[in-house]
């Protein structure tokens, strides 16, 4: 055999056992578990399910969940769809598919219950085998955007919080007419494990058992934002209006009160009293511009040992104040976080009076929700003579033995988009947690992660048509 021939010979041989040590080694690489195989890189691990999650999962998940991405094939969201493999590595009894609308749009249009055609790539479909319950996750409700700007002209940086896609579009175009110059800029970030778990545990309850959130009306209260009403709705508690002439439902898990400037009638007052001493929960804002000439309503109150100081407060502590703004108060939320399982979010309550108690009402265990500090203090005249410091009760939760409980925030703007963007969502965040939590909810907001951000330079004529349309 000639040195050339013997060259290849070994050459084929080489190669025989290139191949053979690659085949080998991706067969044991296929014997790996997908959850070890998956190894996610990214910065903030967007696929990786929180332990908050998997102890839902452990307590609520008693019968088969089937989740579905509905998207053409190569089409599929990375994210979502290895966020939903990892859900199935946490518990079996959540099955997951990838279906592609053009090759079984029968079975699509079965699940959904509508066309085939109006599904958008990336859609998301949950169902439930236990009552037959189906939850349809639009695919930019797995994703949020927070704002936020550099305003040239006064050299500072602010924050506008974090949006749902169709509340973010409107709010970055507002910022181009608002800043003369500039640099805004967004984070996008993955939510969908928030819109996720909450789909799974919308499709595991009785949709006889589902409790509402009744949000009172006719007496000048300040309205719901849509942000907030979408947060509330992926919370599985969705926001309805009450009329209190009509009566309570039955099945008010709890009703809010936001701000009423005007009072509340005898009979309503009545009713009230009835449905907490039934067991009820009241949820009540309050100004205290307003709060004073609202007898009836406070009558309600007072039977639960409730008093209001109407004088707006501030604070001499710099640690405890939105800066600049001493009647901005940023009061410490660890009870909150103790009780409704928030953490890392601030609280801004502006413009907030005290609450009293009777410390003497038997049958009524309080909490204070939230406090100022003992350097506090409000004016006590025209001429902004001031009281002594002393801590204030804002918030306070006050319960009867009947399991009948309100919940009184002296904190006016609480639920504005403006005071909420301020503590980049937080004020929104605790107060859906407190809603969870009062109508026996399980499902808490995820902390959703960072995906990439972008900038648009604000010139001093801005289109804001064009701006709404690069998010389209």
């Amino acid at each position: 055999m000639n040195k050339k021939s013997s060259y290849g010979v070994f050459g084929v041989i080489t190669v025989a056992v290139v191949l053979l040590i690659a085949i080998a080694v991706n067969l044991l690489f296929s014997l790996i578990p997908d959850r070890i195989r998956r190894i996610d890189l990214s910065t903030e691990q967007l696929t990786k399910v929180s332990d908050q999650a998997k102890e839902y999962l452990k307590k609520s998940l008693d019968s088969e969940v089937n989740v579905y991405l509905i998207a053409e094939s190569g089409m599929e969201d990375i994210s979502v769809r290895e966020f939903l493999a990892r859900l199935h590595d946490v518990d079996g009894r959540i099955s997951y598919e990838s279906l592609d609308p053009t090759v079984k749009r029968s079975f699509v249009e079965r699940l959904t219950g509508g066309s085939a055609d109006d599904i958008a790539d990336n859609t998301v479909v949950v169902s439930g085998k236990k009552y037959g319950s189906v939850k349809i996750i639009a695919p930019e409700n797995l994703y949020s955007y927070e704002a936020f700007v550099i305003d040239a002209n006064a050299g500072e940086f602010v924050s506008y919080g974090e949006y749902p896609y169709r509340e973010f579009v409107s709010v970055y175009a507002s910022l181009t007419e608002y800043f003369e110059s500039g640099y805004a800029y967004y984070d996008t970030k993955f939510n969908g494990e928030t819109a996720l778990i909450s789909a799974i545990d919308y499709v595991l309850t009785d949709p006889a058992s589902l409790p509402k959130v009744y949000f009172t009306s006719m007496h000048g209260e300040s309205s719901v934002s849509d942000s907030l009403s979408e947060m509330l709705e992926l919370s599985n508690l969705p926001a309805e209006p009450l009329t209190l002439k009509e009566g309570i439902p039955s099945d008010a898990g709890i009703v809010v009160m936001n701000v009423p400037i005007t009072d509340i009638s005898e009979k309503e007052a009545e009713d009230l009293t009835d449905y907490l001493s039934s067991g009820g929960k009241l949820f009540i804002i309050t100004s205290h511009t307003h709060t004073e000439s609202l007898k009836n309503l406070l009558t309600v109150l007072e039977k639960y040992g409730l008093s209001a100081q109407y004088n707006e407060l501030y604070e001499s502590n710099s640690s405890y104040y939105y800066p600049g703004y001493l009647n901005s108060l940023l009061p410490d939320p660890s009870t909150l976080e103790q009780l409704y399982g928030v953490e890392h979010y601030y609280f801004l309550a502006s413009s907030a009076h005290a609450i009293n108690k009777k410390s003497d009402l038997e049958g009524i265990t309080y909490t204070d929700l939230l406090s100022t500090t003992t350097g506090a203090y409000y004016e006590t005249d025209e001429s902004g003579t001031q009281s002594d410091a002393a801590k204030f009760s804002i918030a306070v939760s006050a319960m009867s033995q009947d399991g009948g409980e309100v919940l009184w925030f002296a904190c006016p703007y609480m639920l504005s988009e403006e005071e909420n963007d301020m503590t980049g969502g937080g004020n929104y965040v605790h107060f859906t947690s407190m809603l969870a939590s009062l109508c026996n909810k399980n499902t808490a907001v995820f902390a959703s992660k960072t995906l990439e951000g972008d900038t648009l330079t604000l010139s001093a004529a801005p289109d804001p048509k064009a701006t709404a349309a690069m998010w389209a």
